[in-house]
């Protein structure tokens, strides 16, 4: 399928000029659709490495609709696809799965060529499955992962009932919220689970945020507040997520960023309370990048260390607005895939924070999945060589929610 015919508008262009950019060479790319209908593909969430180590083969759900929320009795269907052909084989399926953010598939870091990790449902309860995709021989855990460590030990774990309950988008159909009448439960919150033995831990409660932010905003008092969003740093020793709460018509959501030592120690503020703090990465060990607002109305993509108020945005002039931001293996080339305004479509971005050259890779039109909780977001996630993106999006011609993959090169 020609880029074309997946309807990328307007002038592919590169960004080398402004008032920060120094000017660097940009890759030539080359975009396909990688999967095909007349039943939809797609990942599902940004950050996360779709390809096994080889590269031969990404993972991804398979669907017959994407017109309604799926109901518990609704499976998704979890396969391989053939890196070259675009072949989708079954291996397996889960009932705990969204259109945003998929089943959290993830190739097991101790067994990346064969080994998978995602959310389902077992004996009524959200779970987590560690499946060999060569043998089929399955192990349960006790809870659902909502992040994995690098080394491949650890999983961060969110009560998906109470996402359900609070922001469905990002909830699973069914499942319950233990306690639906609590704004803050202390028994709630980032629980830290041992991959291995499936020993699981509160790390950081919900009541302990909830009773730090509130002392400088009584505004949320009695609102019911969640988590959301959790993520390692690269070298697995610290995490960060979101603490939300909906304040009601005409204010919407409210967010903070945290980040805590894996056994929720030196907890942070990072992005204040009311920033307006949406999507992120880490850099490395202790920078972040974030979307917010730091000093305006106007959404930027800002780099900053943990735990200092060192904000600097970057690419001022060519990465406007909210986006999937996440980085390279190289850290310094990040994508990114704003909103076009006033437009039913999203940019795909690539940037090099060092360099401060930018490139346009396309505008796709989602039409009307383009918002709402079926909304199909790019979600742009990286191949584990640096070399190759790959992304959600609705093909024209079918109408259909599919793979496409950026192949970047790079040579001079």
């Amino acid at each position: 399928m020609t880029l074309s015919s997946v309807a990328a508008i307007g002038a592919v262009s590169a960004y080398a000029g402004g008032s920060d950019s120094q000017g660097a060479n940009t890759p030539r790319f080359s975009i396909r659709t990688l999967t095909a209908g007349p039943k939809h593909h797609f990942f599902g969430y940004y950050g996360i490495s779709p390809w096994n180590q080889s590269g031969c083969a990404l993972v991804c759900l398979e669907t017959d609709f994407q017109d309604h929320m799926p109901s518990p009795e609704q499976p998704a269907s979890i396969g391989l696809v053939d890196a070259k052909t675009g072949q989708f084989t079954k291996i397996s399926e889960t009932r705990a799965w969204n259109f945003q953010q998929g089943a959290m598939l993830h190739w097991d870091p101790r067994n990346p060529e064969r080994g998978i990790l995602f959310n389902d449902r077992w004996d009524g309860r959200i779970v987590s499955v560690a499946l060999d995709v060569r043998s089929s021989q399955k192990r349960y855990l006790p809870r659902p992962i909502s992040a994995v460590s690098h080394n491949g030990k650890h999983a961060l774990s969110l009560t998906y009932g109470r996402l359900r309950r609070l922001r469905p988008v990002v909830g699973y159909p069914g499942a319950k919220d233990p306690n639906p009448k609590s704004p803050a439960p202390d028994n709630d919150g980032v629980f830290l689970m041992d991959l291995t033995t499936g020993k699981t831990q509160l790390v950081v409660s919900i009541a302990k945020v909830y009773r730090r932010l509130l002392k400088a905003h009584p505004e949320l008092r009695r609102r019911h507040m969640w988590f959301n969003h959790t993520v390692f740093n690269r070298d697995d020793t610290r995490f960060l997520f979101l603490a939300r709460a909906n304040l009601g018509r005409g204010v919407g959501r409210r967010s903070a960023m945290f980040t805590a030592n894996l056994d929720g120690s030196d907890l942070r503020e990072v992005v204040p309370y009311g920033k307006r703090v949406s999507h992120f990465d880490w850099r490395g060990t202790t920078q972040i990048l974030a979307t917010f607002k730091p000093d305006s109305n106007e959404t930027k993509h800002v780099l900053f260390t943990d735990g200092r108020n060192d904000y600097r945005q970057i690419g001022r002039g060519f990465l406007v607005g909210d986006g999937h931001c996440t980085f390279g293996p190289d850290r310094n080339w990040l994508v990114t895939d704003p909103k076009v305004p006033r437009s039913k479509a999203r940019l795909l971005q690539i940037y090099n924070i060092e360099t401060k050259a930018g490139l346009v890779l396309g505008t796709f039109p989602l039409g009307k999945y383009h918002t709402g909780d079926l909304r199909c977001d790019l979600h742009p996630r990286w191949k584990r060589t640096g070399d190759a993106i790959c992304f959600d999006a609705i093909e024209t011609a079918s109408g259909t929610r599919q793979l496409h993959v950026v192949e970047l090169d790079f040579s001079d």
